[in-house]
């Protein structure tokens, strides 16, 4: 299922599906068949696996039924989440992408995965504008693979950790990757860290959508064809195969530290040719489209801030 959240001009945000280039309301489609069901995508997904069996047997009698629906291309998707619990975001786990910072990657079994976390208030949809933030002359793009929690996890082997996810979505983890607070200031240890860490927190900066394409219908998450453009330009074009840590194996990395609800989030980590690395950064004006296969496109311009 290619589940979303759109806006309705009298109820505000909803939980939808898209079919066939049509999207349903899930929950007027419920009432329809006298199935109760929830309006938003947090609450479906806190119903676990019941919810989204629900769900997908609804779409089956959409199609069946041949309800009508509405033009895709006319509904204004929002970011499919519009509140995750937690958006946890993997440092360097692309190995070129490593190597394009200037670093050379250990053997994998020398290392573990770097994981760190985003605000839910960075969160935008398919079409928002990223927002320009004005203490940064350094702003960047990271196309990266979001893997969305569907059942309460703590403590899981890799082997059993995919059986947690719900499905996945496209992810553009935008970074500031310098501050210009950082000008003039007296040097202390770990400045450099700290400012990395925020130039991933400002408002707009954790674009998402515009599908959670549930994982049975993703397969293996493993095998998808990614890539990004700025204005048309290909910058970015890679495959999952080649992260360094599985979404399996952090999933179950992440699950030692803290217990994983439905709606969280873990972006995968960017692959190389992330703009610092060609000293090309974003500007106002600019269009950015990442497109991961069976995902979707994820299209954002920039604006000033």
């Amino acid at each position: 299922m290619k589940l979303l959240t759109f806006a309705d001009v009298e109820k505000g945000a909803r939980l939808g599906v898209a079919l066939d280039d049509r999207v349903y309301d899930l929950q007027r489609v419920a009432a329809q068949y006298g199935v109760a069901l929830p309006a938003d995508m947090l609450s479906l997904l806190q119903l676990g696996k019941p919810g989204l069996e629900t769900a997908q047997s609804l779409v089956e009698a959409i199609g069946e039924d041949r309800l009508p629906g509405m033009p895709l291309a006319r509904t204004r998707l929002l970011a499919p989440i519009l509140r995750p619990p937690k958006i946890l975001a993997l440092a360097g786990n692309y190995v070129e992408h490593v190597r394009e910072s200037g670093w050379q990657m250990p053997d994998k079994t020398g290392v573990t995965p770097r994981v760190f976390m985003k605000p839910a208030t960075a969160v935008i949809g398919p079409d928002a504008p990223i927002i320009a933030p004005r203490l940064t002359k350094e702003l960047d793009y990271e196309l990266e693979m979001a893997a969305v929690i569907g059942t309460p996890c703590k403590d899981v082997s890799a082997a059993h950790a995919l059986d947690y996810v719900a499905g996945y979505m496209v992810f553009n983890d935008v970074s500031a990757r310098s501050l210009t607070v950082a000008e003039g200031r007296t040097v202390r240890p770990w400045d450099d860290f700290f400012d990395w860490l925020n130039g991933k927190w400002f408002d707009t900066f954790a674009a998402m959508g515009p599908y959670l394409v549930t994982a049975d219908e993703v397969g293996d998450p493993q095998a998808l064809d990614m890539k990004l453009t700025v204005n048309g330009e290909v910058r970015q074009d890679a495959t999952t195969a080649m992260m360094v840590f599985s979404v399996a194996e952090l999933v179950a990395w992440c699950a030692q530290f803290m217990t994983l609800e439905p709606g969280d989030i873990i972006a995968t980590g960017t692959p190389s040719g992330v703009g610092k690395a060609r000293g090309i950064f974003l500007q106002p004006g600019d269009v950015v489209e990442g497109t991961i296969a069976r995902l979707g496109t994820l299209r954002n311009p920039v604006a000033a801030g």
